[in-house]
């Protein structure tokens, strides 16, 4: 049975940052009546492909074509390119299948505003990928507001950043990852244990947890499995808990599926993209190409916290510059003819 504890869980997520890297491009064509065309095309080998963890697909009314690539000299693994494309009514209805809560799928969340200000007519639309740390513990007491402000200005993956920058950077990670994701880790497995104590009606014993909990986070840092139940109380000085062993196995599975979909969602190169009907007055694109908008953030922008992608286009209102042309000419026709009116009057 596959091991597993805290410690080698926050080392598997360390070292796939920078292994078996795979590509995420994302496209929204907006249209001017507020319908999308959305395209998401993830390029990866075997593993990732089965994860899907985007979780769209043909059962959902998406379109979809896998294509297997070329071998290349050298590659380990067979890899394919897996295409999804479909047409949207509105943005609301693209977040029934993107943006819909759950804590083992990536979601984008989508924007359309449109707004008349007489001369022109104003839209503004946005893609934001939600946070991808699903662990409910809290990140306030470990990451500050030069952390955001850092990770903020970020430049798009690929370009290169100063050696400040660079070592901010390595330390941030380690906090992100051995310090925060180890603290956070234990206390979703800890708050599982006592969710299963409740259950079983074994009130009592929450309280003999509570006044272990430190223990039982050294023992767990000490590289303990959490299938070694009885080993784990041992070392904290907890004697053996009325839990069944499914129970435990269950809490383990569901931990894991967390921790494997922050692992996949991070080790993407992130490509995203929105075109919109019109050209771009206003975005926080990396770069612009005509109508289209292009981002590519690195997965540490939207680790900790949402990355809105913005954009803003106009055009003007053909009738309304004709009915304010008209408006003007006809009052200095107006004051033309009173003018003259009173000339002759004089």
């Amino acid at each position: 049975m596959k091991s597993f504890n805290i410690v080698s869980i926050v080392l598997a997520l360390l070292t796939t940052l920078t292994s078996c890297e795979h590509k995420v491009v994302m496209n929204t064509e907006v249209h001017e009546d507020g319908s999308l065309d959305k395209t998401i095309i993830i390029e990866g080998d075997s593993a990732t492909i089965n994860s899907n963890f985007v979780g769209i697909g043909s059962a959902k009314d998406w379109n979809v074509t896998v294509l297997k690539k070329d071998k290349v000299e050298k590659q380990d693994h067979e890899k394919f390119i897996l295409t999804f494309s479909k047409h949207f009514n509105s943005a609301e209805e693209a977040n029934q299948d993107l943006s819909t809560p759950s804590d083992t799928l990536f979601r984008v969340t989508s924007r359309f505003n449109k707004k008349f200000k007489w001369f022109y007519t104003y839209i503004q639309y946005s893609d934001t990928y939600q946070s991808i740390n699903r662990l409910q513990y809290p990140t306030t007491d470990y990451f500050t507001q030069e952390d955001y402000s850092f990770i903020d200005r970020l430049p798009a993956e690929g370009n290169s950043i100063s050696r400040a920058d660079s070592l901010y950077l390595d330390r941030l990670n380690d906090k992100i990852f051995e310090t925060y994701g180890t603290k956070a880790l234990f206390e979703e497995y800890y708050q599982g244990l006592e969710g299963l104590l409740e259950s079983e009606n074994q009130h009592a014993w929450i309280d003999t947890l509570k006044n272990h909990k430190e223990k039982l986070f050294q023992a767990m840092e000490n590289g303990k499995d959490i299938e070694d139940l009885s080993s784990l109380l041992i070392m904290a000085g907890i004697p053996k808990l009325p839990i069944p062993n499914d129970g435990i196995l269950r809490l383990r599975d569901q931990i894991e599926t967390q921790t494997n979909f922050i692992s996949t969602a991070s080790n993407g190169k992130y490509v995203h993209s929105i075109t919109l009907p019109y050209s771009p007055i206003d975005s926080n694109a990396d770069s612009v190409a005509g109508n289209t908008l292009f981002w590519k953030p690195s997965s540490i922008k939207f680790l900790l916290k949402d990355y809105e992608m913005i954009g803003e286009t106009r055009t003007p209102n053909a009738w309304a510059i004709l009915i304010s042309v008209g408006f003007i000419l006809l009052s200095i026709t107006l004051i033309f003819r009173k003018v003259k009116g009173s000339a002759r009057q004089v």
